[in-house]
């Protein structure tokens, strides 16, 4: 088991996260296993190993980097990163799109499609709030209800 030690965490540590976040990558985006194993010519066996961090991750990486067109060669190796869209969430935002379209009779543009976007983020903080405001509120250090 290769353990060399790259900035203060474990290589093999290192090999696992990029395994784990490939896999939620692929789970993200909503694609096969099976797709990316063809594309990338190599065994289930082999892939699988990959996902779970063993094997030559780096030669692994560099495919799933040129494939996906990931420019960022650190990408897969972040303890936290930011999931690509999934196809059900741009098909549920462009369903929102046309309905809103349809509502207004007239045809959709870039300042539609930015409001519509400032509208639905709108919306998203609303749904986040909301919880928020059944908390009681603190003044100088006193409880005062809503």
């Amino acid at each position: 088991m290769n353990t060399k030690r790259l900035g203060g965490v474990m290589m093999s540590e290192t090999k696992k996260i990029i395994g784990e976040n490939i896999r939620k990558y692929l789970d993200a985006k909503g694609v096969k296993h099976s797709w990316v194993i063809d594309r990338l010519g190599i065994s289930k066996g082999a892939f699988y190993r990959f996902l779970k961090g063993e094997g030559n991750i780096d030669q692994f990486e560099e495919k799933m980097l040129k494939l996906f067109r990931i420019k960022d060669p650190f990408y897969f190796h972040r303890k936290e990163m930011d999931l690509p869209k999934g196809v059900n969430e741009k098909i549920e935002e462009q369903n929102f799109m046309d309905f809103a379209a349809l509502s207004l009779n007239g045809e959709v543009n870039e300042a539609f499609k930015e409001g519509m976007k400032v509208f639905r983020e709108f919306v998203e903080l609303i749904d986040v709030l909301k919880p928020l405001s059944h908390s009681p509120v603190m003044f100088g250090g006193e409880h005062r209800d809503q």
